[in-house]
């Protein structure tokens, strides 16, 4: 064990490079007719194939849409124009090299946060965590919106340490790409420009140009496509034309207590979670407040946007109303977006993916047991390893606290945490590498972790017994 784990971490980054790109390659050889089974994969191969061909952002040719953030669709287009259309291994492997670039940040960020050390373990960790292999190999947007976000999060921390012209550019075109990959990041800039003026150190002239950099970076990455989506849609539309719908999915009157992106309706069965929790809602949702209804209340036929906007004005209107079910729902939304990776479980389930009886076992316990870890360790060591400066542990939070209240407030599934795994595990290899705790001088922060610990517990406890308990019958008879 000392041989793997040396004090530098040089050795344990090594295997784990190694090691994880073996694994990649043996799962790569067996997905060659593995297509594309999953609801989202789907929607952005039809958007990538439409891109290609010259008919535009659009799921059929003559009908653009804006329902889907467009980046990664021209990431898979990008791939499609130079390896052909449908040639989704091509994907897979591009995916694994943007995974490499994903741990090289999290090495970066370790070193400019902690120490060198511990963005080796970091990585390290990273590039083994075994979700991030399972979306190294599906088309869904995880991947690339995991790379763009913690660039961005490079990007601030070097902001906050050595303020320039450039990284400040970087920071905000890097949020902007993130944006456009996931529009739960969008209306960040609206808290990050005023915060940079309290955390950045120089002149409030220099800081304040700074912070306009930044907002110029990201208006520069978003601006296009929020002028191409505002005059398609005839209403604001900075990203897609779902933000308030995913919205109106967590707050409504039919909306169920565990399955809240479902619209209100009991589970279909020829969709389930763990897919597209988006299209399953659209489906379920029927009628007047089907996104796939181009009518809106009373028959007349609206934009998608101004579904959207309708959709917003619907969901405010109902938690005004009802303050009480919306905390209550929003303390289940927050369980459901830190409960326990699910999505393979799920999808060998359902039969979208058709692995050996070992391997799906085994690959079950495996992403259960190494998001327990992560989480745990990660949730003690933002209490017990924070940086010695706090205006970086504020630039590495302020994503965690931002991504998990959009979904607390809209709908949550496990699925979109992943981006946010590679701030935990740098937590975690900063406790993991930490010589002691001396309880005199931590007792703040071990009764934060403590707490923050049996919160997680507390939350997977619920999900195993009362909410996952009929789906993990049906995987275990699945299988067996």
């Amino acid at each position: 064990m000392t041989f793997i784990f040396s004090s530098d971490g040089r050795r344990f980054l090594g295997l784990a490079l190694a090691i994880g790109l073996i694994v990649r390659l043996v799962i790569f050889w067996h997905t060659d007719s593995l297509g594309t089974p999953i609801a989202d994969e789907q929607a952005y191969v039809k958007l990538a194939t439409s891109l290609v061909n010259g008919d535009g952002f659009a799921l059929s040719p003559g009908h653009p849409t804006s329902t889907r953030p467009p980046l990664y669709a021209f990431f898979v287009a990008a791939v499609f124009k130079i390896a052909g259309v449908d040639n989704f291994q091509a994907v897979r492997i591009a995916q694994i090299l943007l995974g490499l670039l994903s741990a090289a940040l999290v090495y970066f960020l370790g070193r400019q946060v902690f120490s060198a050390v511990v963005g080796r373990y970091a990585a390290g960790v990273f590039w083994l965590y075994p979700s991030l292999i399972f979306f190294n190999l599906t088309l869904l947007t995880e991947t690339l919106f995991t790379l763009l976000l913690m660039a961005f999060v490079l990007a601030f921390v070097k902001l906050v340490r050595e303020p320039s012209k450039s990284t400040a550019l970087v920071c905000g075109l890097s949020l902007g790409l993130a944006a456009l990959t996931r529009s739960v990041v969008w209306p960040l800039p609206f808290v990050l420009c005023p915060l940079l003026l309290v955390l950045l150190v120089g002149s409030f002239k220099d800081r304040l140009a700074w912070s306009a950099l930044v907002l110029t970076g990201y208006a520069l990455a978003v601006t296009p496509w929020a002028v191409r989506s505002t005059r398609l849609q005839g209403t604001l539309t900075i990203i897609d034309s779902m933000d308030f719908q995913h919205f109106k999915f967590g707050n409504e009157a039919n909306t169920q207590d565990d399955r809240m992106w479902s619209g209100g309706q009991p589970p279909p069965t020829e969709k389930r979670e763990g897919t597209d929790e988006v299209e399953d809602a659209q489906a379920s949702a029927g009628g007047d407040e089907s996104h796939g209804n181009p009518h809106g209340l009373g028959g007349v036929h609206i934009t998608e946007g101004a579904k959207d906007h309708q959709a917003l004005r619907q969901a405010v209107a109902y938690v005004v109303r009802h303050p009480g079910t919306t905390l209550r729902r929003s303390l289940i939304k927050f369980a459901d977006f830190w409960g326990i990776e699910r999505e393979f479980v799920a999808g060998v389930e359902w039969g979208f993916f058709s692995p050996p009886q070992w391997f799906a076992i085994l690959a079950s316990l495996v992403i259960g047991i190494g998001y327990v870890l992560v989480a745990l360790f990660g949730a003690a060591g933002i209490w017990l390893a924070a940086p010695s400066e706090r205006r970086l542990h504020i630039a590495l939070l302020l994503p965690v606290v931002a991504i998990t209240g959009a979904h607390t407030l809209a709908f949550a599934h496990s699925r979109y945490h992943f981006p946010l795994i590679p701030i935990l595990i740098l937590y975690g290899s900063a406790l993991a590498t930490r010589s002691e705790i001396t309880w005199r001088r931590y007792q703040p922060a071990l009764i934060g972790a403590t707490i923050a610990v049996t919160v997680l517990l507390g939350i997977w406890a619920r999900q195993i017994i009362v909410v996952d308990a009929e789906r993990l019958r049906g995987f275990l008879h699945h299988v067996i």
